[in-house]
């Protein structure tokens, strides 16, 4: 035992508590920002959502000052609170202040009256010209991407959390960034949804993940209602606002593609067992790379198995789940939104559970 060791146990610290450390660090940073981005949140539905409510609900006389404090807001008060809330308390880089502004400025078009556009357009002319030299930097990194996204499928060709990656590497670890390419993901799997799943993987066994749950069931059923309940809101708001209905429209449409790309990843994008290598996932929601040395054991379970913060459900559908897997050190769990976190062990649904099992024993 050596004496650094030995000071820390007479100090009435263990020899993992650095370890501790950093884990808590890591703990209270995801906390910070999920607890941030809740925050932005807020402040966004309140202002856009509760503004567009008090235009529409107001008397008349008191629609004009209504829009004057909404133009400041949209233009001032939510930029400055992104800056503040996010920018400054995570530390990101200001340059997405840019899309937050421009953002901004679409919204006020939509929602404020017609003599207050004006304004608007004069503020989006500004950020026009950042946003095209944005674009020019892209454009010209756009083979530092291509090359750090080749590299990546060397190693392992996942072409959703690749891309993901070397656009951070090349343009910067933020926000914006994986957000863009979490959404540029699902356009994939949701526009594109009858091509084919290239993988340079092929003498890998695959398993499903989708039948024992039903999930194929339940996504029918819930794209009916999504459907029907747009068609019901859209006829609905048509009598109040054709903008807002519209723009609801929409956006229930961008849901339906993200249903679409939801359960074309969890058809393609299968569990994977190459030699030594294991690739745990469920769609495009989690990712999990280990080896088949970390796994500790393997459980079969029948009734929804009770969880702690340890285990992370990941099952199609979370309360129908057939296997425990428990890992030997704890694996990093990547989502396509969000930041990875650290897991003991993983409750997942896998339709040939006996074959997975035999495979890997």
């Amino acid at each position: 035992m050596g004496w650094e060791t030995w000071d820390r146990w007479d100090s009435g610290l263990s020899p993992n508590t650095p370890y501790l450390y950093k884990n808590l660090n890591m703990t209270a940073a995801a906390i910070d920002k999920t607890r941030s981005i809740a925050l932005i949140t807020a402040i966004a539905f309140a202002i856009f959502i509760g503004g567009a409510f008090m235009l529409h609900f107001v008397p008349a006389h008191a629609k004009d000052k209504i829009a004057d404090g909404l133009l400041a807001d949209f233009l001032v008060t939510f930029p400055a609170a992104y800056y503040f809330i996010i920018v400054r308390r995570l530390k990101t880089k200001p340059r997405s202040m840019v899309l937050v502004i421009s953002l901004c400025c679409v919204a006020g078009y939509v929602l404020l009256p017609q003599h207050q556009r004006g304004y608007i357009l004069q503020v989006r002319k500004l950020t026009s010209v950042v946003e095209l030299l944005f674009i020019i930097y892209c454009v010209t990194r756009f083979n530092k991407i291509r090359a750090a996204y080749k590299n990546e499928q060397l190693l392992f060709a996942d072409p959703v959390y690749n891309l993901r990656t070397a656009m951070a590497a090349v343009l910067g670890d933020t926000l914006p960034i994986e957000v863009l390419a979490a959404e540029a993901a699902m356009l994939r799997y949701g526009l594109l949804c009858w091509k084919k799943e290239k993988s340079s993987v092929n003498k890998g066994i695959r398993f499903s993940t989708h039948k024992e749950s039903g999930y194929i069931a339940i996504w029918c059923i819930i794209l009916v209602a999504v459907t029907v309940e747009m068609i019901a809101v859209h006829l609905a708001l048509q009598k109040w606002s054709h903008i807002a209905a519209n723009i609801v429209t929409l956006l229930t449409l961008y849901s339906i593609i993200f249903l679409i790309a939801d359960l074309s990843a969890i058809l393609k994008r299968k569990v994977l067992v190459n030699g030594g290598q294991i690739i745990l996932r469920t769609g495009l929601r989690w990712r999990v790379t280990t080896t088949t040395g970390n796994i500790s054991t393997i459980k079969k379970i029948t009734t929804d198995h009770p969880s702690d913060k340890t285990c992370y459900k990941g099952g199609a559908v979370k309360s129908n789940c057939n296997l425990l897997i428990t890992f030997k050190q704890p694996v990093i769990v990547e989502k396509l939104y969000g930041a990875g976190k650290e897991f003991s062990s993983i409750l997942m649904g896998i339709d040939d559970a006996d074959g997975f099992i035999e495979t890997l024993c």
